[in-house]
Protein backbone atom coordinates (compact mmCIF):
# COMPACT_ATOMS: atom_id res chain seq x y z
CA UNK A 1 0.00 0.00 0.00
CA UNK A 2 1.65 3.22 -1.01
CA UNK A 3 1.76 6.19 1.36
CA UNK A 4 0.18 9.48 -0.69
CA UNK A 5 2.50 12.05 -1.78
CA UNK A 6 1.82 15.67 -1.34
CA UNK A 7 2.07 17.55 -4.80
CA UNK A 8 5.01 19.13 -5.12
CA UNK A 9 4.69 23.02 -4.89
CA UNK A 10 4.45 25.23 -7.69
CA UNK A 11 7.56 27.29 -7.92
CA UNK A 12 6.60 31.00 -8.43
CA UNK A 13 7.58 32.31 -12.21
CA UNK A 14 10.91 34.27 -12.12
CA UNK A 15 10.42 37.79 -12.68
CA UNK A 16 10.88 39.50 -15.61
CA UNK A 17 11.29 43.07 -16.36
CA UNK A 18 8.29 43.42 -17.28
CA UNK A 19 6.21 47.11 -17.32
CA UNK A 20 3.31 47.18 -14.78
CA UNK A 21 0.43 48.99 -13.42
CA UNK A 22 2.34 49.61 -10.36
CA UNK A 23 5.74 51.04 -12.27
CA UNK A 24 3.01 53.54 -13.88
CA UNK A 25 1.50 54.20 -10.59
CA UNK A 26 5.50 54.83 -9.03
CA UNK A 27 5.87 57.22 -12.27
CA UNK A 28 2.79 58.88 -11.60
CA UNK A 29 3.27 59.81 -7.94
CA UNK A 30 7.21 60.82 -8.57
CA UNK A 31 5.55 63.66 -11.32
CA UNK A 32 3.52 65.12 -8.59
CA UNK A 33 6.29 65.44 -6.68
CA UNK A 34 8.20 67.33 -9.22
CA UNK A 35 5.31 69.72 -9.67
CA UNK A 36 6.14 70.27 -5.69
CA UNK A 37 9.59 70.60 -6.65
CA UNK A 38 8.70 73.30 -9.10
CA UNK A 39 7.81 75.50 -6.46
CA UNK A 40 11.68 75.30 -5.38
CA UNK A 41 12.91 75.51 -8.84
CA UNK A 42 10.57 78.33 -10.62
CA UNK A 43 8.06 79.29 -8.21
CA UNK A 44 10.24 81.44 -6.25
CA UNK A 45 12.53 82.67 -8.95
CA UNK A 46 8.87 84.80 -10.07
CA UNK A 47 8.44 86.65 -7.00
CA UNK A 48 12.49 87.91 -7.12
CA UNK A 49 11.57 91.07 -8.84
CA UNK A 50 8.45 91.63 -6.89
CA UNK A 51 10.58 91.21 -3.63
CA UNK A 52 13.55 93.70 -4.50
CA UNK A 53 10.85 95.92 -5.81
CA UNK A 54 9.09 95.95 -2.56
CA UNK A 55 11.62 95.90 0.12
CA UNK A 56 14.92 96.56 -2.16
CA UNK A 57 14.23 99.28 -4.09
CA UNK A 58 14.05 103.35 -2.81
CA UNK A 59 10.76 105.01 -3.43
CA UNK A 60 11.79 106.41 -6.47
CA UNK A 61 12.07 103.01 -8.20
CA UNK A 62 15.43 103.10 -9.28
CA UNK A 63 17.75 103.10 -6.32
CA UNK A 64 18.76 100.05 -4.14
CA UNK A 65 18.82 100.11 -0.84
CA UNK A 66 19.11 97.19 2.12
CA UNK A 67 21.98 95.93 -0.46
CA UNK A 68 19.59 95.76 -3.81
CA UNK A 69 18.61 92.62 -5.99
CA UNK A 70 22.62 90.51 -4.70
CA UNK A 71 21.32 91.33 -0.83
CA UNK A 72 18.17 89.85 -1.33
CA UNK A 73 19.08 87.08 -3.41
CA UNK A 74 21.98 85.90 -0.86
CA UNK A 75 18.96 84.02 0.38
CA UNK A 76 18.84 81.67 -2.57
CA UNK A 77 22.75 81.10 -1.92
CA UNK A 78 22.07 79.88 1.45
CA UNK A 79 19.11 78.14 0.60
CA UNK A 80 21.48 75.84 -2.32
CA UNK A 81 24.55 76.03 0.12
CA UNK A 82 21.56 74.18 2.57
CA UNK A 83 20.95 71.55 -0.40
CA UNK A 84 24.11 70.42 -0.17
CA UNK A 85 24.56 69.60 3.72
CA UNK A 86 22.37 67.13 3.87
CA UNK A 87 23.44 65.43 0.32
CA UNK A 88 26.92 64.92 1.35
CA UNK A 89 26.08 64.12 4.92
CA UNK A 90 23.26 61.89 5.38
CA UNK A 91 20.94 62.32 2.53
CA UNK A 92 22.19 59.15 0.67
CA UNK A 93 22.36 56.92 4.27
CA UNK A 94 18.84 58.38 5.18
CA UNK A 95 17.23 57.21 2.03
CA UNK A 96 18.86 53.37 2.43
CA UNK A 97 17.63 53.12 5.89
CA UNK A 98 14.38 54.93 5.87
CA UNK A 99 13.24 54.78 2.10
CA UNK A 100 12.31 57.18 -0.06
CA UNK A 101 8.11 57.52 1.52
CA UNK A 102 9.20 58.72 4.61
CA UNK A 103 12.30 60.79 3.37
CA UNK A 104 9.28 62.66 0.92
CA UNK A 105 6.96 63.02 3.86
CA UNK A 106 9.71 64.87 6.20
CA UNK A 107 10.87 66.30 3.81
CA UNK A 108 7.89 68.07 2.26
CA UNK A 109 7.11 69.24 5.70
CA UNK A 110 10.26 71.12 6.14
CA UNK A 111 9.92 72.59 2.70
CA UNK A 112 6.59 74.12 3.33
CA UNK A 113 7.69 75.61 7.21
CA UNK A 114 10.74 77.34 5.05
CA UNK A 115 7.95 78.76 2.60
CA UNK A 116 6.06 79.66 5.53
CA UNK A 117 8.87 82.11 7.36
CA UNK A 118 9.68 83.04 3.33
CA UNK A 119 5.67 84.60 3.76
CA UNK A 120 6.34 86.58 6.79
CA UNK A 121 9.85 87.85 6.12
CA UNK A 122 10.53 92.09 6.07
CA UNK A 123 13.88 92.06 6.46
CA UNK A 124 17.32 89.94 4.79
CA UNK A 125 17.96 87.75 8.27
CA UNK A 126 14.69 86.42 7.95
CA UNK A 127 14.73 86.03 4.40
CA UNK A 128 18.09 83.93 5.00
CA UNK A 129 16.88 81.92 7.58
CA UNK A 130 13.65 81.01 5.17
CA UNK A 131 16.13 80.12 2.85
CA UNK A 132 18.49 77.73 5.13
CA UNK A 133 15.21 75.52 6.43
CA UNK A 134 14.22 75.36 2.65
CA UNK A 135 17.53 73.89 1.48
CA UNK A 136 17.89 71.35 4.20
CA UNK A 137 14.29 69.90 3.95
CA UNK A 138 14.59 69.92 -0.21
CA UNK A 139 18.24 68.48 0.41
CA UNK A 140 17.15 65.48 2.12
CA UNK A 141 14.32 65.05 -0.70
CA UNK A 142 13.16 66.61 -3.49
CA UNK A 143 16.71 67.16 -4.74
CA UNK A 144 17.57 62.95 -4.26
CA UNK A 145 14.54 60.89 -4.13
CA UNK A 146 12.78 61.15 -7.91
CA UNK A 147 15.88 60.30 -9.68
CA UNK A 148 16.46 57.99 -7.10
CA UNK A 149 12.92 55.84 -7.45
CA UNK A 150 13.31 56.08 -11.52
CA UNK A 151 16.50 54.11 -10.84
CA UNK A 152 15.22 51.93 -8.84
CA UNK A 153 12.02 50.84 -10.63
CA UNK A 154 13.44 50.91 -14.46
CA UNK A 155 16.54 49.78 -16.27
CA UNK A 156 14.97 50.36 -19.47
CA UNK A 157 13.73 53.46 -20.68
CA UNK A 158 15.09 55.28 -18.17
CA UNK A 159 15.87 58.41 -19.92
CA UNK A 160 12.24 58.31 -21.25
CA UNK A 161 11.21 57.77 -17.98
CA UNK A 162 13.00 60.37 -16.12
CA UNK A 163 12.26 62.47 -18.58
CA UNK A 164 8.51 62.08 -17.90
CA UNK A 165 8.88 62.87 -14.22
CA UNK A 166 10.70 65.58 -14.20
CA UNK A 167 8.33 66.78 -16.78
CA UNK A 168 6.39 67.78 -13.62
CA UNK A 169 8.57 71.20 -12.81
CA UNK A 170 7.68 72.17 -16.22
CA UNK A 171 4.14 71.54 -15.53
CA UNK A 172 3.98 73.28 -11.81
CA UNK A 173 6.44 76.25 -13.26
CA UNK A 174 3.71 76.39 -16.07
CA UNK A 175 0.95 76.78 -13.01
CA UNK A 176 3.18 79.32 -11.43
CA UNK A 177 3.79 81.97 -14.04
CA UNK A 178 -0.26 81.78 -15.68
CA UNK A 179 -1.24 82.42 -11.55
CA UNK A 180 1.37 84.31 -9.83
CA UNK A 181 2.25 87.00 -11.85
CA UNK A 182 -1.55 88.72 -11.77
CA UNK A 183 -1.70 88.10 -8.35
CA UNK A 184 1.41 89.81 -7.52
CA UNK A 185 0.52 92.89 -9.37
CA UNK A 186 -2.44 93.37 -7.59
CA UNK A 187 -0.17 95.13 -4.64
CA UNK A 188 3.29 95.85 -3.43
CA UNK A 189 3.32 93.06 -1.21
CA UNK A 190 0.90 90.76 -3.10
CA UNK A 191 3.86 88.44 -3.66
CA UNK A 192 3.40 86.96 0.27
CA UNK A 193 0.25 85.62 -1.00
CA UNK A 194 1.95 84.40 -3.42
CA UNK A 195 4.26 82.42 -0.90
CA UNK A 196 1.44 81.01 0.85
CA UNK A 197 -0.04 79.65 -2.15
CA UNK A 198 2.96 77.59 -3.13
CA UNK A 199 3.67 76.32 0.59
CA UNK A 200 0.44 74.59 0.29
CA UNK A 201 0.54 73.21 -3.02
CA UNK A 202 3.91 71.92 -1.91
CA UNK A 203 2.84 69.75 1.54
CA UNK A 204 -0.26 68.44 -0.57
CA UNK A 205 1.56 67.42 -3.81
CA UNK A 206 4.64 65.75 -1.74
CA UNK A 207 2.98 64.10 1.23
CA UNK A 208 -0.59 62.85 -1.00
CA UNK A 209 1.69 60.84 -3.61
CA UNK A 210 4.18 59.41 -0.89
CA UNK A 211 1.34 58.10 1.21
CA UNK A 212 -0.84 56.77 -1.78
CA UNK A 213 1.32 56.29 -4.80
CA UNK A 214 5.11 55.49 -3.99
CA UNK A 215 6.81 52.23 -3.28
CA UNK A 216 10.15 52.36 -2.24
CA UNK A 217 11.28 49.65 -4.09
CA UNK A 218 10.32 46.60 -6.65
CA UNK A 219 11.08 44.03 -4.40
CA UNK A 220 8.47 45.91 -1.85
CA UNK A 221 5.46 44.71 -3.43
CA UNK A 222 7.13 41.61 -5.27
CA UNK A 223 8.25 42.86 -8.79
CA UNK A 224 11.95 43.95 -10.29
CA UNK A 225 12.97 46.52 -12.19
CA UNK A 226 11.26 47.38 -15.79
CA UNK A 227 13.60 45.95 -18.60
CA UNK A 228 15.59 43.84 -15.98
CA UNK A 229 16.58 40.76 -17.57
CA UNK A 230 15.13 37.50 -16.59
CA UNK A 231 16.79 36.10 -13.82
CA UNK A 232 18.90 39.26 -13.11
CA UNK A 233 16.95 39.67 -9.61
CA UNK A 234 18.29 36.08 -8.71
CA UNK A 235 16.18 33.94 -7.46
CA UNK A 236 12.61 33.40 -8.42
CA UNK A 237 11.40 35.89 -6.01
CA UNK A 238 12.63 39.08 -6.17
CA UNK A 239 15.51 39.95 -4.13
CA UNK A 240 15.29 43.61 -2.67
CA UNK A 241 19.18 43.28 -1.83
CA UNK A 242 20.20 41.95 -5.01
CA UNK A 243 23.74 43.50 -6.04
CA UNK A 244 23.14 45.78 -8.79
CA UNK A 245 26.44 46.73 -11.21
CA UNK A 246 28.35 49.22 -11.25
CA UNK A 247 30.80 50.88 -9.02
CA UNK A 248 30.62 50.88 -4.70
CA UNK A 249 30.11 54.24 -3.21
CA UNK A 250 33.65 53.84 -2.10
CA UNK A 251 34.85 53.21 -5.60
CA UNK A 252 32.95 55.78 -7.47
CA UNK A 253 34.73 58.37 -5.06
CA UNK A 254 37.78 57.11 -5.60
CA UNK A 255 37.77 57.59 -9.48
CA UNK A 256 38.77 60.26 -11.46
CA UNK A 257 35.46 60.23 -13.55
CA UNK A 258 33.73 60.80 -10.35
CA UNK A 259 34.88 63.90 -9.36
CA UNK A 260 35.72 65.41 -13.27
CA UNK A 261 31.45 64.90 -13.72
CA UNK A 262 31.17 66.61 -9.86
CA UNK A 263 32.87 69.87 -11.00
CA UNK A 264 30.69 69.72 -14.38
CA UNK A 265 27.95 69.59 -12.35
CA UNK A 266 29.12 72.65 -9.89
CA UNK A 267 30.28 74.69 -13.15
CA UNK A 268 26.44 74.02 -14.72
CA UNK A 269 25.46 74.87 -11.70
CA UNK A 270 26.58 78.31 -11.36
CA UNK A 271 25.28 79.03 -15.31
CA UNK A 272 21.93 77.62 -14.29
CA UNK A 273 21.80 80.20 -11.64
CA UNK A 274 21.25 83.04 -14.05
CA UNK A 275 17.55 81.94 -14.14
CA UNK A 276 16.88 83.95 -10.59
CA UNK A 277 17.55 87.16 -12.29
CA UNK A 278 14.91 86.59 -15.41
CA UNK A 279 11.94 88.14 -13.63
CA UNK A 280 14.36 91.29 -13.76
CA UNK A 281 15.44 90.64 -17.36
CA UNK A 282 11.78 90.00 -18.18
CA UNK A 283 10.36 93.53 -17.81
CA UNK A 284 12.52 95.38 -19.90
CA UNK A 285 11.06 92.76 -22.24
CA UNK A 286 7.83 93.57 -21.46
CA UNK A 287 7.58 97.36 -19.94
CA UNK A 288 8.39 100.01 -21.68
CA UNK A 289 9.66 101.59 -17.96
CA UNK A 290 9.65 98.98 -15.68
CA UNK A 291 10.48 100.75 -13.13
CA UNK A 292 7.11 102.33 -13.15
CA UNK A 293 4.38 100.55 -11.77
CA UNK A 294 2.08 103.14 -12.55
CA UNK A 295 2.42 102.73 -16.29
CA UNK A 296 1.82 99.10 -16.74
CA UNK A 297 -0.79 98.03 -18.93
CA UNK A 298 -2.84 95.01 -18.33
CA UNK A 299 -1.66 94.03 -21.58
CA UNK A 300 1.84 94.61 -20.06
CA UNK A 301 1.41 92.44 -17.21
CA UNK A 302 -0.35 89.63 -19.52
CA UNK A 303 2.76 89.42 -21.94
CA UNK A 304 5.32 89.46 -18.84
CA UNK A 305 3.37 86.48 -17.57
CA UNK A 306 3.40 84.87 -21.00
CA UNK A 307 7.37 85.33 -21.31
CA UNK A 308 7.26 83.12 -18.38
CA UNK A 309 4.79 80.19 -19.34
CA UNK A 310 6.64 80.02 -23.26
CA UNK A 311 9.52 79.11 -20.49
CA UNK A 312 8.22 76.63 -18.46
CA UNK A 313 5.58 75.46 -20.72
CA UNK A 314 8.46 74.09 -22.99
CA UNK A 315 10.02 72.56 -19.91
CA UNK A 316 7.03 70.39 -19.72
CA UNK A 317 7.71 69.47 -23.86
CA UNK A 318 11.64 69.22 -23.38
CA UNK A 319 11.95 66.71 -20.82
CA UNK A 320 10.47 63.60 -22.07
CA UNK A 321 12.01 64.75 -25.08
CA UNK A 322 15.45 65.12 -23.27
CA UNK A 323 14.54 61.63 -22.78
CA UNK A 324 13.85 60.39 -26.24
CA UNK A 325 16.72 62.16 -27.43
CA UNK A 326 19.13 60.30 -25.09
CA UNK A 327 17.63 56.60 -26.13
CA UNK A 328 17.88 57.67 -30.14
CA UNK A 329 21.26 60.07 -30.55
CA UNK A 330 23.18 58.77 -26.83
CA UNK A 331 24.00 61.20 -23.65
CA UNK A 332 26.61 63.61 -25.29
CA UNK A 333 24.25 63.91 -28.71
CA UNK A 334 21.20 65.03 -26.63
CA UNK A 335 23.43 67.65 -24.71
CA UNK A 336 24.84 69.11 -27.40
CA UNK A 337 21.51 69.58 -29.28
CA UNK A 338 19.84 70.71 -26.33
CA UNK A 339 22.67 73.03 -24.47
CA UNK A 340 23.62 74.78 -28.03
CA UNK A 341 19.83 76.21 -27.93
CA UNK A 342 20.31 77.79 -24.35
CA UNK A 343 24.01 79.13 -25.41
CA UNK A 344 21.99 80.63 -28.21
CA UNK A 345 19.23 82.51 -25.94
CA UNK A 346 21.80 83.86 -23.28
CA UNK A 347 23.47 85.52 -26.13
CA UNK A 348 20.30 87.03 -27.35
CA UNK A 349 18.10 87.66 -24.21
CA UNK A 350 20.41 90.99 -23.31
CA UNK A 351 18.88 92.38 -26.49
CA UNK A 352 14.73 91.82 -25.20
CA UNK A 353 13.73 95.38 -24.62
CA UNK A 354 10.25 96.41 -25.10
CA UNK A 355 9.14 96.75 -28.28
CA UNK A 356 11.73 94.43 -30.26
CA UNK A 357 11.01 91.17 -31.98
CA UNK A 358 7.76 89.06 -29.99
CA UNK A 359 8.42 85.96 -31.91
CA UNK A 360 12.39 86.06 -31.35
CA UNK A 361 11.72 86.65 -27.63
CA UNK A 362 9.59 83.31 -27.39
CA UNK A 363 12.22 81.36 -29.53
CA UNK A 364 14.87 82.30 -26.75
CA UNK A 365 12.30 80.95 -24.54
CA UNK A 366 11.85 77.65 -25.80
CA UNK A 367 15.84 77.57 -26.18
CA UNK A 368 16.49 78.48 -22.91
CA UNK A 369 14.08 75.80 -21.91
CA UNK A 370 15.91 73.29 -23.63
CA UNK A 371 18.73 74.06 -21.64
CA UNK A 372 17.25 74.88 -18.39
CA UNK A 373 15.89 70.99 -18.90
CA UNK A 374 19.22 69.44 -18.69
CA UNK A 375 19.82 70.77 -14.92
CA UNK A 376 16.96 67.60 -13.36
CA UNK A 377 17.22 65.33 -16.49
CA UNK A 378 21.63 65.30 -17.61
CA UNK A 379 22.95 64.75 -13.94
CA UNK A 380 21.62 61.47 -13.06
CA UNK A 381 22.26 60.10 -16.44
CA UNK A 382 25.83 61.21 -16.55
CA UNK A 383 26.36 60.15 -12.68
CA UNK A 384 24.26 56.25 -13.66
CA UNK A 385 26.58 56.35 -17.03
CA UNK A 386 29.91 56.78 -15.03
CA UNK A 387 29.46 55.05 -11.85
CA UNK A 388 26.28 52.69 -12.93
CA UNK A 389 23.39 51.92 -10.55
CA UNK A 390 24.71 50.00 -7.67
CA UNK A 391 25.08 52.58 -5.15
CA UNK A 392 23.55 55.58 -7.59
CA UNK A 393 21.58 56.86 -4.39
CA UNK A 394 25.06 57.50 -2.18
CA UNK A 395 26.93 58.39 -5.31
CA UNK A 396 24.43 60.84 -6.94
CA UNK A 397 23.44 62.59 -3.71
CA UNK A 398 27.12 63.70 -3.43
CA UNK A 399 27.74 64.64 -6.75
CA UNK A 400 24.72 66.60 -6.78
CA UNK A 401 25.56 68.48 -3.98
CA UNK A 402 28.30 70.15 -6.27
CA UNK A 403 25.42 71.51 -8.83
CA UNK A 404 23.32 73.17 -5.82
CA UNK A 405 27.04 74.80 -4.48
CA UNK A 406 27.35 76.30 -7.59
CA UNK A 407 23.43 77.93 -7.82
CA UNK A 408 25.06 79.30 -4.40
CA UNK A 409 27.42 81.12 -6.04
CA UNK A 410 25.80 81.90 -8.99
CA UNK A 411 23.10 83.60 -7.18
CA UNK A 412 24.60 86.79 -6.04
CA UNK A 413 26.67 86.42 -8.88
CA UNK A 414 24.25 87.20 -11.20
CA UNK A 415 22.46 89.34 -8.89
CA UNK A 416 26.14 91.55 -8.11
CA UNK A 417 26.44 92.26 -11.87
CA UNK A 418 22.89 93.40 -12.46
CA UNK A 419 23.40 95.66 -9.61
CA UNK A 420 25.94 97.11 -11.29
CA UNK A 421 24.04 97.03 -14.85
CA UNK A 422 26.03 94.20 -16.08
CA UNK A 423 23.38 91.47 -17.11
CA UNK A 424 24.28 91.00 -20.50
CA UNK A 425 27.74 90.70 -19.03
CA UNK A 426 27.12 87.89 -16.93
CA UNK A 427 24.61 86.30 -19.95
CA UNK A 428 27.33 86.15 -21.87
CA UNK A 429 29.58 84.51 -19.65
CA UNK A 430 27.57 81.47 -18.44
CA UNK A 431 27.96 80.14 -21.96
CA UNK A 432 31.45 79.86 -21.25
CA UNK A 433 30.20 77.44 -18.15
CA UNK A 434 27.93 75.23 -19.98
CA UNK A 435 30.97 74.49 -22.48
CA UNK A 436 33.19 73.71 -19.57
CA UNK A 437 29.79 71.27 -18.40
CA UNK A 438 30.07 69.50 -21.63
CA UNK A 439 33.42 68.34 -21.75
CA UNK A 440 33.32 67.40 -18.50
CA UNK A 441 30.33 65.52 -18.77
CA UNK A 442 32.07 63.54 -21.89
CA UNK A 443 35.03 62.44 -20.30
CA UNK A 444 33.16 61.25 -17.28
CA UNK A 445 31.12 59.18 -19.09
CA UNK A 446 33.69 58.02 -21.40
CA UNK A 447 36.23 57.11 -18.63
CA UNK A 448 33.32 55.57 -16.10
CA UNK A 449 31.89 53.51 -18.15
CA UNK A 450 35.15 51.31 -18.98
CA UNK A 451 35.92 51.78 -15.41
CA UNK A 452 32.93 50.21 -14.11
CA UNK A 453 31.61 47.80 -16.86
CA UNK A 454 35.51 46.04 -16.58
CA UNK A 455 34.42 45.14 -12.39
CA UNK A 456 31.20 43.80 -13.30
Amino acid sequence: MSVPTAAPTERPPTPTGQSTVRHWVVVIGTTLVMVAASVVLSGLSLVTAPVVANLYTADDGRTPINGGAAAFLIYFSLMTAAIVVPLMFFSGRLLAKYGARVMLVVGGIVIAAGLAVFAVSTNSAMFYAAGIIMGLGYGASLALIPPALVTAWFVAKKGLVLGIVLAGTGVGGFLWSFILPPLMAQAPDAWRTAVWLMAGALLALVILPALLLIKNKPGDVGLVPYGMAEGAAGPARPDPNAVLPGLTYQQAIRSAAFWIAAAGFFLFGVAVAVTQVLSIVFKSAAYENPIDRATWTPQQISFYSTLFMVWTIALVFWKPILGILNDKIGLIGMMLVTLALMVAALFYMPSMLYGSNTALMFAAMVGMSAGISNATVTPPLVMAAAVGPRDFGRVFALAVALYYAGNAIGAPLWGFLGNLGQYALGMRLAPILVGLFILASVAAVRMGKAQWANKT
